[in-house]
């Protein structure tokens, strides 16, 4: 709007172009439709001038003969210009050229040279009057858009030959005078009109012209905004993309993620830490990171809380912590802190991975090359010491029997007593050897412990506690009867050991996924973490008279067999489980 209020009648330099073409592409199909009007008219003028003819007009007054060639001259202006715009084709205001804004002048002129012809020179002979020179101006200031110049210059050439034929042809002095005055009159009017609609056409061009600059301007704006919000949603998607990506990553990952405050509140837990925890997200989230650390390893905790700075690198150890059911396990944990946008430290992040089974088997690889090395030991020097012992105990029978040791026979069959309890210790020595000859049958492992069962009762009752069984349907396997003899009694005695008077112990037998598992639970305190490292090592034993060799023997049994020995520990007691491969 301020374009238009600066300049309501001038063009400015660079729309000059853009609004003429503009004009003319506007006007031309209606002057092309005009000119043909015309040209029907002019047949029509030269039909009435036949008429005339006719009537002997033509002899009586000269003026109608000048009429009819002035009809005939105009016949042939309208002609050239229906031809000139009957020839041509514009389709859009990009294919205006500059001679098409001469057919307008052209035309405009021709026109007003007739009706001044008409009017000043032949009209005069007839009536006197300038009634066709009237309509040709307002015709022309209606229907012809022209630049102001252009009108005032068809205007007043117009005019002057009005005057020219009026000064020749009316010889009456008052009608010149007053043709005078009503054709100044009548140009001043019809310049005004052409210039007024000349104004207003330009105005209504600047005004629609700003509102398209505008609009254009608007449009660019929206694009570029819309590009803009295009690419920020394309990034965001991307973004979006990335974090579902890494989250899904996150879900799916077997090590368990957890996010924390810097208080230990846990915040994220993803379904690897649920598996290995055991805890669901409603149940731990807002939680302290304590719940899920043993007792005796809190401090942890709150070290590793204290220890976290912006300059610390993500950390990595190896610890102790505690399941859902109160089992503890052994994790892998890597540490790192939680920054914001700023680079400030809001968080803690935890990815935990359970190696607990790792290392189960770390430690029975280390427990298996004992076992070999012991078996190897046993078996290399285990005849050699007990051949030496059984000479020395026949001598001290010899010496029990002579009348002359009787002051030693307090302390000959202690000396017996010793020499024995150290050859049982050999023989479960040797029975850790791998080299020991096993005996296999087809046997029912449900047979071999009813078999055994009223021992296994017996020491249950000496020692006020009780067994049950719980033996189901299982199938045949290769056994050698001595030695699953012997490893059932090591382990029932150590359950009834691990238990206060009253407790009872459960023999247990099953079949799943094609393998016998054997199964003795007791109701002791449970086995201490530390313990649990170093079972099944031969001569560890925290008994006053235990030899540490009765699980290593089971295991090394259980080895011979092609069988696992596992054991389960919590505070409600242990269970040791045997698992037998069905063949």
């Amino acid at each position: 709007m301020k374009l238009i209020e600066k300049n309501r009648s001038r063009l400015p330099n660079e729309l000059e172009e853009e609004f003429w073409k503009g004009q003319v592409y506007t006007n031309f199909y209606r002057l092309r439709k005009f000119s043909m009007i015309l040209l029907f008219a002019d047949l029509i003028f030269l039909f009435t001038d036949f008429i005339n003819y006719q009537k002997g007009l033509w002899e009586s007054v000269p003026g109608y003969r000048l009429l009819f060639y002035a009809h005939i001259g105009l016949g042939v202006a309208m002609l050239l210009i229906v031809t000139l715009y009957w020839s041509t084709k514009i389709a859009t205001v990009s294919d205006v050229r500059r001679k098409h804004k001469y057919f307008e002048y052209f035309f405009a002129f021709m026109s007003m040279l007739v009706c001044a012809v008409i009017s000043g020179w032949i009209d005069q002979l007839i009536h006197g009057q300038i009634t066709v020179f009237i309509l040709g101006c307002f015709i022309i200031a209606l229907f012809f858009y022209l630049k102001p110049k252009v009108s005032f210059c068809v205007y007043i050439i117009s005019y002057f030959i009005l005057i020219l034929g009026i000064e020749h042809q009316q010889h009456i002095v008052e009608v010149q005078e007053g043709h005078y005055i009503n054709a100044s009159l009548l140009i001043s009017t019809a310049w005004f009109l052409s210039l007024t609609l000349y104004k207003l056409r330009v105005r209504d061009f600047l005004y629609h012209n700003h509102l398209e600059r505008l609009v254009k301007e608007r449009t660019t704006e929206l694009e570029e905004t819309n590009q803009q919000l295009t690419k920020e949603v394309r990034g965001r998607r991307q973004i979006e993309e990335r974090v579902s990506r890494l989250a899904s990553i996150v879900e799916s990952t077997n090590d368990g993620i957890i996010g924390m405050t810097l208080d230990g509140i846990i915040i994220d837990w993803n379904r690897g830490a649920e598996c290995i925890y055991e805890y669901s997200e409603a149940e731990i989230i807002g939680e302290s990171v304590k719940k899920l650390i043993p007792s005796k390893n809190c401090f942890e905790c709150d070290n590793s809380l204290l220890s976290i700075s912006p300059a610390m690198p993500m950390t990595q150890f190896e610890t102790i912590r505690q399941r859902k059911d109160g089992q503890l396990i052994n994790v892998c944990l890597t540490v790192s802190p939680i920054k914001d946008q700023s680079g400030e430290i809001v968080g803690v992040s935890t990815i935990v991975r359970d190696v607990t089974a790792q290392k189960k088997l770390e430690k029975e690889m280390a427990r298996m090359d004992q076992m070999n090395l012991v078996g190897e030991m046993a078996a290399s020097i285990g005849h050699e010491v007990r051949n030496p012992m059984t000479t020395v105990r026949g001598f001290l029978q010899l010496l029990e029997q002579n009348k002359d040791s009787d002051k030693f026979s307090d302390y000959i069959p202690l000396m017996i007593s010793e020499l024995d309890r150290a050859n049982s210790i050999i023989t479960e020595f040797l029975s850790i050897s791998r080299t020991k000859a096993t005996e296999f049958a087809r046997l029912n492992l449900n047979t071999i412990i009813n078999s055994i069962l009223p021992l296994v009762q017996a020491d249950a009752i000496s020692a006020d506690k009780w067994v049950t069984t719980k033996l189901e349907e299982i199938p045949n396997l290769l056994l050698d009867d001595k030695e699953i003899r012997q490893v059932i009694l090591n382990i029932t005695r150590n359950g009834f050991e691990a238990m206060n008077e009253g407790g009872c112990l459960l023999i247990k037998t099953c079949f799943e996924d094609n393998v016998v598992i054997l199964s003795i639970q007791d109701e002791g305190r449970g086995i201490e973490p530390e313990i649990m490292d170093r079972l099944g090592t031969p001569f560890f034993t925290t008994k006053e008279k235990g030899t540490g060799l009765g699980l290593a023997v089971c295991y090394g049994i259980a080895a011979r067999h092609n069988a696992t020995l596992t054991l389960e520990t919590s505070p409600m007691g242990s269970t040791v489980y045997v698992k037998f491969k069905v063949k």
